[in-house]
């Protein structure tokens, strides 16, 4: 597998998606850098969601190269393990604690409880580490789908909108964590973490972010320094 260090976390030539007559994506080309924190802006249908799902793997392009730390995407090589998802519809089982729901996810990676306790510690959910998810308020339930994206301790973090809907106090917590996993990557001198999120607010993006581009109908229309 490609080095992390050495080359792109996210790299998209030409890449298109068509949903029959109507192309989500147009011809979008793309680098992000290892350890950067970008924010994807834009209306909705801009194809912000599109674009990380595809960098997810989780569809594939119609058109156009798409590669995840110097390897292709859409090859069995693996890729995923090094991906973490948070997209608008929340992957836990309602009926499961919180506990039962990450032990679930972490065992598909093969991932042991001890390994993403801390997690669960930074994003302040031992209190609710035994209460079903169907008791969680919309913020908790967020967090706690987060700490199951992350369990497998991925390079590349997608985050779908994280802070829709989200009260003040819950955004911050967010916020830090994932500065903090950012500022805990430099300091261990190893792998550093890669951040893409699609967003509708500027103020949160600015606190977490280096940079954001600029969607409409499908084509990049714009990059800013944040």
């Amino acid at each position: 597998m490609a080095d992390s260090i050495s080359v792109a976390a996210v790299e998209a030539v030409d890449v298109s998606k068509r949903y029959g007559y109507m192309e989500a994506l147009k011809s979008i080309s793309l680098r992000i850098e290892c350890g950067e924190f970008l924010a994807l802006f834009g209306h909705n249908g801009a194809g912000k969601t599109t674009l990380l799902r595809l960098i997810a793997t989780h569809i594939t392009p119609s058109a156009g190269m798409v590669k995840i730390f110097g390897e292709d995407a859409f090859k069995d090589n693996g890729i995923r393990r090094r991906i973490g998802l948070v997209t608008h519809s929340s992957f836990l089982y309602d009926e499961l604690t919180v506990r039962e729901n990450l032990l679930f996810y972490a065992a598909q990676f093969g991932v042991n409880e001890d390994e993403f306790l801390d997690t669960v510690e930074c994003l302040d959910m031992r209190r609710w580490y035994d209460v079903q998810v169907k008791h969680l308020s919309h913020g908790l339930r967020k967090r706690a789908d987060i700490i199951r994206a992350l369990s497998h301790d991925p390079d590349l973090i997608l985050l779908d909108e994280p802070f829709s809907g989200l009260d003040n106090e819950t955004c911050e917590v967010l916020v830090n964590y994932f500065n903090g996993e950012r500022a805990r990557a430099r300091g261990r001198g190893g792998r550093r973490k890669t951040l893409v999120m699609a967003s509708h607010s500027l103020e949160w993006a600015k606190k977490l972010c280096d940079r954001g581009i600029s969607l409409h109908r499908g084509e990049i229309v714009g990059e800013m320094s944040l």
